[in-house]
């Protein structure tokens, strides 16, 4: 059964590491439903890194970042992949509209020091590794 994931979220790409090996994507959701992002970016083949459920395995997160750095820095990335023991999901920013008084409320939240951890990792790895930042990507879906 076949069904248009647009209505389901949007997604923007942020920045990209390790000439598209990774990526730092923000996700909006659309629908309240477990694991939402986890499923669609699956389904996308973008599967987040660290989650061994939906695809985000380490071997393939090590399979799409060694080959796009140079070999001194592998050793570096498999340390911080094996670190890894949960997805890279984090959320920053949550709203809803209040079912009484219908104002919207937001709460946000930095992110674990252990997303920071990798995020920085690989900002390093990209940064050294072709001289310029990973930059940010204007992909949009909506």
């Amino acid at each position: 059964m076949a069904f248009n994931l647009k209505r389901f979220y949007r997604y923007k790409v942020r920045e990209v590491f390790a000439g598209g090996g990774s990526a730092l994507v923000e996700w909006r959701l659309e629908t309240g439903r477990t694991h939402q992002i986890r499923a669609h970016a699956k389904y996308l083949g973008i599967p987040l890194l660290g989650d061994e459920t939906y695809g985000g395995t380490k071997s393939m997160a090590l399979s799409l970042l060694r080959p796009r750095t140079p070999s001194r820095y592998h050793c570096d990335l498999s340390n911080l992949i094996s670190k890894i023991d949960r997805p890279c999901l984090h959320a920053a920013l949550l709203g809803f509209k209040h079912p009484h008084s219908r104002k919207i409320l937001e709460f946000s939240c930095p992110p674990p020091d252990d997303f920071t951890e990798v995020l920085n990792e690989l900002r390093r790895v990209t940064l050294t590794s072709n001289g310029r930042s990973g930059g940010g990507v204007a992909h949009i879906s909506d």
